[in-house]
């Protein structure tokens, strides 16, 4: 599919993509220190334990929220503008008192770092490398995650929950030294070869955003309760962290070998592929369990594998919806799965306990790519063939 783009240089491209892409990851941090101000929260006395699957929830859904309103937001402000917009709403949430709501606060910082990831998300609809670009993004919000993460484990002592909000907002404010290289606009019409980037989303958009959002809503379910569940198993606690940390060695290593596999092959072929393989290791999991060096490989090959399926799933989008106009809400269709899977997930543990959790978020998997095929056979047939 050719596709033209505006006469920028490629050097002057390559930086704005960068900028942007920086921005975005820095947008989502937060997921990254999740365990550590949450768990701060609850020392503290803010929040009982029971609420923080709902603290969680509603602070990510404002996260796609957010994104999806700073996309809207594209089309008649300049880049800039919403980029300044979500670093400032980030910082001044992250800095408001304990008196505040801390639900209230925590959908701001949301919100925030929504409009952050909107403008990375405006920037990858627009590059020339779909699958690069989101592997690039998703390689640097693991990478900066698991440095913040790592940053904090190894202080001398374990900040509070105030200690990670600062830490949150003085970070939000460094990407302000990237503004003057994100472009002057981002806007989807701005992008496109045809008059086909405005308009309504088409069908086979609208399947494929679902399909994203149930995918990435499992996976990311299946991870969040990865650790309790490895607990549940027998694993021992002390075991279970580093396991942890080499599945998201294993998430960094995924995201680079989708920046290198790029826009060869079919995107929506290896969605479907590597969806089987998530599949496939959950239920190695349940079968022989995580003992030994073949558990390590299983932890580790589930965060490699992630991170394959889930920049796929952008270039699918554009095999789904040749007009291009559902791939700048990719990430918030992804980011909405993130939010509302794993809390609902979370419910049936109460019930049917770890076991069952896995097994409902692997068939949410199933069905995700049973909708990845439904996209593709949705396709307008006058585009099918651009």
């Amino acid at each position: 599919m050719a596709v033209q783009h505006e006469p920028t240089a490629p050097g002057e491209t390559r930086a704005a993509l960068g900028a942007s892409l920086l921005i975005g990851a820095a947008g989502l941090l937060v997921l990254g220190v999740q365990p550590l101000i949450y768990g701060g929260y609850v020392h503290e006395g803010r929040i009982g334990e029971a609420a923080l699957g709902l603290l969680a929830a509603i602070e990510i859904a404002a996260i796609a929220l957010g994104s999806a309103g700073g996309i809207a937001l594209l089309k008649h402000w300049p880049a800039r503008a919403v980029a300044l917009a979500g670093i400032t709403l980030t910082i001044a949430a992250n800095l408001l008192p304990a008196a505040i709501p801390l639900l209230l606060a925590r959908a701001l910082s949301g919100a925030g770092g929504g409009l952050l990831v909107g403008v990375a998300a405006g920037a990858i609809a627009r590059s020339r490398g779909l699958n690069a670009a989101a592997a690039a993004f998703l390689f640097l919000q693991a990478a900066s995650q698991y440095a913040i993460l790592q940053w904090f484990a190894s202080a001398a002592a374990p900040g509070s929950s105030a200690d990670v909000q600062h830490a949150l907002a003085v970070i939000a404010a460094l990407t302000a030294l990237a503004l003057p290289l994100v472009p002057a606009s981002l806007a989807p019409a701005a992008h496109a070869d045809t008059t086909q980037a405005s308009g309504a989303i088409p069908l086979s958009g609208w399947i494929g955003l679902a399909a994203s959002a149930l995918l990435v809503g499992a996976v990311v379910g299946i991870w969040a309760y990865m650790g309790l569940w490895l607990e549940a198993r027998g694993i021992p606690a002390a075991r279970v962290a580093p396991m942890l940390t080499a599945s998201m060695v294993g998430q960094m290593a995924g995201a680079l070998t989708a920046i290198t596999i790029g826009e060869r092959g079919h995107a929506g072929a290896r969605a479907g592929l590597t969806g089987l393989a998530l599949v496939a290791i959950v239920a190695l999991l349940f079968v022989r369990g995580a003992d030994g060096v073949a558990g390590w490989g299983l932890i580790i090959g589930y965060g490699f594998v992630w991170m394959v399926l889930t920049p796929a799933l952008t270039g699918f989008l554009l095999e789904a919806d040749p007009s291009r106009r559902s791939l700048p809400f990719s990430a918030s269709a992804q980011l909405m799965g993130a939010a509302i899977l794993p809390t609902a997930a979370g419910l049936l543990i109460e019930v049917q306990g770890l076991d069952t959790v896995l097994i409902a978020c692997s068939a949410a998997v199933i069905l995700g790519l049973a909708l990845l095929a439904a996209a593709l056979a949705a396709r307008p047939r006058l585009q099918a063939g651009l």
